[in-house]
């Protein structure tokens, strides 16, 4: 009998190679994935922008949590995150992004309804005693909605489902430092959209990390190999990733041509260095002169990833009518470039799960990045599953079919 999944994971990184198939494709990995490190880890689910008005709602599925994120009321407007769950039967509240009607979070189950802090509102008769039998105070506050522990940063929604991480503002100190020089303050919402990624959610941010392949699968950019030949990898935690790509527009014609507004604080040596991050475990940001990219990867299966693909522009000098074309022709570049990625990840998933998709070479000169990321998430996956009560996989207690009673 070969290795189960788990054995051949920690296999590859005793012996330095790159993750098996079976991390890739296998329905026990990924069950251990959202059981460990999908929930200990700050987790992003969605971008401020998604919920942009008072009393919007946005229904996200993260693995098999299933959460709701509400932005507060115009005296507040702050971004809360709640389980997805009445607390009477267990409904959803919402399966689609909404609006509150009235600053009212209602369930369409038996008509429970919520203010836009958690709080039990109302429940229809819930004495059934003859009036309208409305719970007490004191039943309600035992009642309301089921708060889970989140942050935002840069427009980015975090969520910790455990409850039990470091604090997000150390969490995250190092990449806010690095990236001060290019303030949250001044970013303005462009765009954002949603899409079903046909592979793991490992291999997109693998791709996200991947310099190498910019020049070839996104040629239409204009940016050939001399602009990544400088390419720095960097690790500023061990749960921050990336690469930074000093001059990578110098000598763009995209860039010459550019009238769009960059942070203030920027030099002119600066202005031409595009730096690139994965979060672990699951978000990507991309800052260049311009403009951030965040990329929320949402896994929903071993093979399926909902993704959050939200760009943002530099001030408010970026939103006049004279930059309309210029805000068009970047937005337009952003999703051709996904869209490339998400037809190759697609193709990928096939490829790269198969058994021999261990086989493959991450090279030094390229991939130094990718493989922190790869040892990050193994050695994260086996620590989660040696705090298992009984460490052993589901194929493993299921009996023996050969035995007799």
């Amino acid at each position: 009998m070969g290795l189960n999944p788990f054995d051949q994971i920690r296999e590859s990184q005793d012996d330095e190679r790159p993750l098996p198939g079976v991390a890739y494709r296998d329905a026990e990995v990924f069950a251990l994935e959202a059981r460990t490190l999908l929930r200990d880890s700050w987790t992003s689910v969605a971008c401020g922008q998604n919920v942009a008005e008072p009393g919007d709602l946005l229904p996200v599925r993260i693995a098999d949590q299933s959460l709701l994120v509400v932005r507060g009321s115009e005296r507040d407007g702050e971004i809360r995150v709640f389980y997805n769950l009445c607390r009477h039967r267990g409904a959803p509240l919402a399966d689609t992004k909404c609006a509150a009607t009235g600053g009212r979070i209602t369930c369409p189950y038996h008509a429970w309804s919520y203010d836009l802090e958690g709080g039990l509102l109302a429940a229809p008769h819930f004495h059934r005693d003859g009036g309208d039998g409305q719970p007490t105070a004191e039943e309600r506050a035992d009642l309301g909605l089921l708060p889970v522990r989140s942050a935002v940063w840069r427009d980015i929604v975090f969520v910790n489902l455990t409850g039990d991480a470091r604090p997000f503002e150390d969490f995250i100190r190092p990449l806010d430092d690095l990236l001060a020089i290019c303030p949250a303050s001044e970013l303005r919402p462009l765009s954002s959209d949603e899409y079903e990624i046909q592979a793991n959610w490992k291999l997109a941010a693998e791709n996200f990390l991947d310099a190498y392949h910019l020049p070839v699968l996104h040629a239409q950019a204009g940016i050939g190999f001399g602009g990544i030949l400088p390419m720095e990898n960097i690790q500023l935690s061990p749960d921050i990733v990336g690469v930074i790509l000093p001059g990578f527009y110098e000598g763009s014609q995209v860039q010459a041509e550019s009238t769009l507004p960059r942070f203030s604080a920027l030099s002119d040596d600066e202005a031409a260095t595009v730096e690139v991050y994965a979060v672990f475990p699951n978000t990507l940001i991309l800052v260049e002169p311009e403009d951030q990219q965040v990329i929320v990867l949402r896994p929903q299966s071993a093979a399926v990833t909902h993704e959050t693909f939200a760009n943002y522009l530099v001030s408010d000098a970026s939103q006049t009518e004279a930059l309309a074309k210029e805000r068009d022709e970047l937005y337009r570049e952003a999703i051709e470039i996904n869209d490339q990625d998400a037809s190759l990840l697609a193709g990928q998933q096939l490829t790269r799960a198969m058994d021999v998709g261990g086989k493959t070479h991450l090279t030094q000169a390229w991939d130094q990045t990718n493989r922190r990321f790869q040892r990050l998430w193994a050695q994260r996956l086996l620590a989660g599953l040696e705090r298992e009560p009984r460490n052993r996989t589901v194929s493993e207690r299921r009996p023996d079919p050969s035995r007799t009673l």
